[in-house]
């Protein structure tokens, strides 16, 4: 999935559950030779997937009180490396790929996500307590063993892939979708904004295909003045009321 902005922007949206994703990253980055590639990844985030960064254990989830936020985290990593089993692709590994794309081309590698444990937080904050029954239902279901080993995902468009997954996610549970699609399309369109003012090559933006029309939309506006680039969710949550409505 393929969306040019203005002349020196070029967002690419894969699946992280498609293997064909990689290859798409390096075409794009080939054909712009970019003077940046940003990714959607953040530094927590990279170090989990290059330097294999122990994560937040059970007990010190506990001792830090930061329990509802490991559970859901660990329910997402779950649901991730049961779709990279499918599939064969490990997970992040396109996000990996675009940066080695990017270090062969010589292009300079940003990282432009929200820090993923601001989002876990919110995320758990946030949501009602009806939408947390729902929502780890659906993921526990998804936890069962596929029928075959591997899913035909070729069978279906990219466009297809994103809508489903984004329309089911969003009727499953509107805070998630809020929190990890709108807020973070709103984070990273912002961050996108800063980098084509501090520089004058072309930017490759890889990020998951769901992002795509938001961040699409947000960045055309912007350039038609109808959008305001913003950090409208703080780095971090203390300060921030947080609600935990039923």
């Amino acid at each position: 999935m393929l969306k040019k902005v203005g002349d020196r922007l070029t967002l690419v949206g894969v699946a992280h559950v498609l293997p064909k994703s990689t290859a798409d990253v390096r075409e794009a980055i080939e054909r712009e030779r970019p003077e940046i590639v940003a990714v959607e990844l953040c530094s927590n985030r990279y170090a989990v997937l290059t330097k294999g960064e122990q994560q937040l254990g059970t007990t010190d989830a506990l001792r830090l009180g930061q329990l509802r936020p490991f559970i859901l985290s660990k329910l997402f990593q779950a649901i991730q490396n049961k779709f990279a089993r499918q599939t064969g692709m490990p997970v992040g590994e396109e996000m990996l790929a675009a940066i080695e794309y990017a270090k062969k081309a010589g292009a300079r590698v940003e990282l432009i996500d929200r820090d993923i444990v601001v989002t876990i937080q919110r995320l758990s904050y946030l949501m009602s307590r009806r939408e947390k029954i729902r929502l780890f239902g659906e993921l526990l279901i998804g936890l069962l063993p596929f029928v075959g080993k591997r899913t035909d995902f070729e069978r279906l468009t990219e466009d297809q892939v994103t809508t489903s997954l984004v329309s089911t996610l969003k009727q499953t549970s509107p805070t998630t979708y809020k929190v990890l699609i709108e807020e973070r399309d709103e984070f990273m369109a912002t961050r996108i904004v800063s980098l084509l003012a501090s520089s004058d090559g072309k930017i490759v933006c890889v990020v998951g295909a769901g992002h795509v029309p938001g961040l699409y939309r947000r960045l055309t506006s912007q350039l038609k003045g109808s959008w305001q680039a913003r950090l409208e969710y703080p780095l971090e949550i203390s300060g921030v009321p947080l609600e935990d409505s039923d």
